[in-house]
């Protein structure tokens, strides 16, 4: 189960103490990321703690004093939706950022050589020059230490300049 936000982490620690008589969430992924982790903190919630669980968006409590398994079955089928609604977004997400690199656009971080425009190119600043003039150090055998301390760029930046070489070299045809 991911338990490694502190939020979460809290408030079971506040729980455990007898702190909380009830946790309201807005909706069943905020709880959880998957079914199997939504069952564990139903249980963890109400059954070890004695707590009530409210979901906002579904409308349901859950009272450990009043055991309804229609409710839990509910919450079970809900948590599998929301699962699959996340599983549906983390596939988008990463389908438009394939698309967005197919069509040459920048995802992520910009290189520290290149400007993003408003259209979401990249292309070369004015730390352009400065990436070519390593690459022909570290061509001529210089040490990325030296190269990175006379450029004024750490060592990493040697590193993605270097490994980013067919960047700068079809660039520099243009």
């Amino acid at each position: 189960m991911n338990t490694d936000r502190s939020g979460y982490a809290d408030m079971m620690n506040d729980l455990a103490a007898g702190k909380i008589d009830r946790v309201v969430v807005s909706e069943a992924s905020r709880l959880s990321r998957s079914v199997r982790d939504f069952a564990a903190a139903v249980e963890r919630v109400v059954d070890e703690h004695g707590a009530a669980l409210h979901v906002l968006d579904m409308g349901l409590d859950l009272d450990p004093d009043e055991r309804d398994p229609y409710t839990r079955t509910f919450l079970s089928v809900a948590a599998t939706f929301a699962e699959l609604e996340a599983d549906i977004k983390r596939e988008n997400t990463r389908q438009g950022m394939a698309a967005t690199k197919a069509l040459g656009k920048q995802t992520g971080r910009p290189p520290f050589d290149f400007d993003v425009g408003p259209e979401g190119y990249p292309s070369p600043n004015d730390d352009f020059e400065t990436a070519l003039v390593i690459l022909d150090r570290l061509d001529r055998g210089d040490s990325k230490r030296s190269v990175a301390s006379s450029a004024g760029v750490s060592r990493r930046t040697v590193g993605r300049i270097e490994n980013r070489r067919e960047i700068y070299e079809s660039q520099d045809r243009e």
